[in-house]
């Protein structure tokens, strides 16, 4: 019993000295400039994360809206925005770190036109119109005869197989943007004579049949280097890749805005929708309230009209119609 009594004498004396071992709280002073996107990737190398450290500090109202002077503690791989009553009220002195965050990081990006494509684009497609047998189904290595009015079209250029489906309109102005295509496979074109040329399907996913439309192949993987964009935009999610209600993580989705406004690869944009009053609201107060932040993406091609991006990160289901906006601060 006498032993027992002094081992735990021992261990009561050595938890002070553990708690004054641990290592001190860090915190980072914001400036300006900073973002919540480049605050993550600096401290836990994680840019995705800031949705977290928005959702998870319920004072912040906008991911928009971060102040020089605003402090960030790092506390056990999490950051965490202290109040500034909070603050004050530790009496502490924290260690300010005087790193600015990275501005520049490289995602991997997936293939830009699969599951729409515009007018223009449809406009200036190819069309497989034969082939050397008269079976209705088309499969791998098969030879096929296409009509494509591509300028410089050489042997050896390829082009996605997809097949036309349903009008995309936009979802406010109703007005016809393009069509959602399915992806077939892949033709290569062997040999050149205008207006016709030779190809050998070199892939199949899907039936392919006469009628099917080629368009120009896109990268499956690019590097995608993150900018911020030139000006301040605002434009809708018009389309998904896939016929999907509610878009998450890892979506590819389309934009009702492109290079003529400015967009460019690379840029992010802030996926977010109109908050509704409660039915409590104060009725001398008609106010509009902030937009309830959906999640951010990067744009990874880009269209004179439109533009395709892959979510990256999102704290709650994205719908067509939800707002984008391209953040510039």
């Amino acid at each position: 019993m006498k032993t027992i009594c002094k081992a735990l004498a021992a261990l009561c004396l050595l938890f002070p000295l553990a708690a004054a071992a641990q290592t001190p709280e860090q915190v980072y002073t914001i400036k300006k400039g900073d973002t919540l996107w480049g605050i993550s990737e600096k401290f836990i190398k994680d840019p995705y994360y800031w949705p977290n450290l928005w959702a998870n500090n319920p004072f912040i109202t906008n991911p928009h809206f971060i102040y020089p002077g605003q402090r960030v503690a790092i506390r056990n791989g999490r950051l965490v925005l202290l109040p500034g009553q909070d603050a004050q009220a530790t009496g502490s002195q924290p260690c300010i770190m005087p790193i600015e965050p990275v501005e520049e990081i490289t995602v991997k990006g997936v293939a830009g036109n699969e599951g729409f494509v515009t007018l223009e684009e449809l406009d200036r497609a190819g069309t497989l119109i034969d082939a050397t047998d008269d079976r209705i189904l088309l499969s791998y290595q098969d030879q096929v005869f296409v009509k494509i009015q591509e300028p410089g079209l050489l042997p050896g250029d390829r082009f996605a197989l997809v097949e036309v489906g349903e009008q995309i309109r936009h979802p406010v102005s109703k007005e016809i943007l393009g069509h959602r295509v399915s992806y077939l496979g892949e033709v290569e074109i062997s040999d050149v004579s205008p207006p016709v040329a030779t190809g050998i399907i070199r892939r199949a996913v899907k039936e392919i049949t006469r009628g099917a439309i080629l368009i120009p192949m896109q990268p499956s993987r690019r590097d995608i280097v993150l900018k911020k964009a030139a000006a301040p935009l605002l434009g809708h999610v018009m389309a998904s890749s896939r016929e999907k209600i509610a878009l998450s993580q890892h979506d590819v989705i389309y934009l009702d805005l492109g290079e003529t406004d400015g967009l460019e690869s690379g840029n992010m944009i802030y996926l977010s929708r109109p908050r509704q009053t409660t039915q409590r609201i104060l009725p001398e107060h008609d106010v509009e309230l902030p937009d309830e932040l959906l999640g951010a993406a990067v744009i990874i091609a880009t269209q004179p009209q439109t533009a395709t991006a892959l979510i990256l990160k999102s704290v709650a289901p994205i719908y067509v119609g939800d707002r984008v906006s391209t953040p510039t601060e």
